[in-house]
């Protein structure tokens, strides 16, 4: 892989003015992603997903390493997740260790993995 961000290193400006991103649910993506604007999933990535604020909807899937600012999970991860605040809703289906600042884990969600808070 490439140069790899940090969370620190993302610009919030160009965070909040880039456009919104959708991967549909009838995509597969094989490799690497990275936007510097958020994104919605819908679909599968098979690879590191990275950007500032990650939506991930009940029909998508995540094999892979995550690194965002802010990520919503109502679908499915399996790896490494790492980012500011996480939020694992009802649907959640997560086996990853994750490393976060602050996480919120509604009722209903499954996960399996390490949890490291990030100071």
């Amino acid at each position: 892989m490439g140069t790899e961000m940090t969370m620190a290193e993302w610009p919030i400006a160009a965070a909040n003015s880039a456009a919104r991103s959708r991967l549909a649910e009838d995509l597969e993506i094989d490799g690497d992603v990275t936007t510097t604007g958020p994104i919605d999933v819908m679909g599968k990535i098979t690879g590191s997903l990275t950007a500032p604020e990650v939506l991930l909807l009940a029909t998508g899937r995540i094999a892979g390493q995550v690194t965002a600012l802010d990520i919503s999970v109502l679908g499915t991860i399996d790896g490494t997740l790492a980012a500011k605040s996480v939020l694992l809703s009802g649907s959640a289906r997560v086996q990853a260790d994750i490393t976060h600042e602050t996480i919120a884990v509604e009722a209903g969600a499954q996960f399996e993995g390490r949890l490291k808070r990030k100071a």
